[in-house]
């Protein structure tokens, strides 16, 4: 494990963030739209201000150099994940679970069940609310609303959190811009996931989800 973040380890601006990179404040925004990357919020009452730790920029930049494009190491015929290979242990586990995360996401996109399913553990559960009603079950049913929903191409998906114990982490995302046939137009929502590391992969295990009202 990296050691605790302190101010010298963390980023506290686009600015200080796009520095970092070596890019325009432009293009680590559109990053952390599109992309991934692991840029957090702090709430205050008129503006939100954001801040990055090093090394998760690391992890993702790592990740992001190993596979050009972002589904790119997932592959569709076979469900396989490719084990990555940095030094540290840590990020190694950060990168594996970000892969895992990925899946899903490019499931949600594609509006297929089956890209998404690699993803979770066979036994994987739901809970949550949709317009105020309570879901609980299988993650059978998160498949077939992926694949009667359809594809939503301009989800914009954002990692809040991402931690790590051993051999369990969860995984909180935010997700905007959910379009389809069930979810409508411009849909937002926030998942929790529990992740373990089954067989040697990172497997969700269950996914706690909210849609907000629009």
């Amino acid at each position: 494990m990296p050691e605790r973040n302190t101010p010298q380890k963390t980023l506290e601006s686009w600015k200080q963030i796009a520095s970092y990179l070596d890019r325009s404040e432009r293009t680590v925004r559109r990053w952390e739209a599109n992309e991934g990357l692991p840029v957090h919020r702090r709430e205050h009452e008129k503006q939100d201000t954001v801040f990055a730790f090093k090394h998760e920029i690391e992890a993702w930049s790592s990740s992001r150099t190993k596979c050009p494009e972002p589904f790119s190491a997932y592959d569709l015929g076979t469900g396989n994940l490719p084990a990555p290979q940095p030094a540290n242990a840590y990020l190694a586990e950060h990168d594996a679970i970000t892969r895992t995360m990925h899946c899903y996401i490019a499931g949600a996109r594609a509006g297929e069940g089956d890209v998404m399913r690699a993803a979770f553990h066979p036994s994987a559960t739901i809970s949550g609310y949709c317009q105020a009603v309570e879901y609980t079950g299988s993650i059978e049913h998160v498949f077939k609303w992926i694949n009667e929903n359809g594809p939503a191409p301009n989800i914009i998906p954002r990692f809040a959190r991402i931690e790590i114990i051993e051999s369990i982490a969860i995984v909180h995302l935010e997700v905007q811009h959910w379009s389809g046939k069930l979810a409508g137009a411009d849909a937002r929502a926030s998942d929790v996931f529990t992740l373990l590391k089954w067989n040697g992969e990172w497997k969700i295990t269950h996914k706690l989800f909210h849609w907000h009202d629009r």
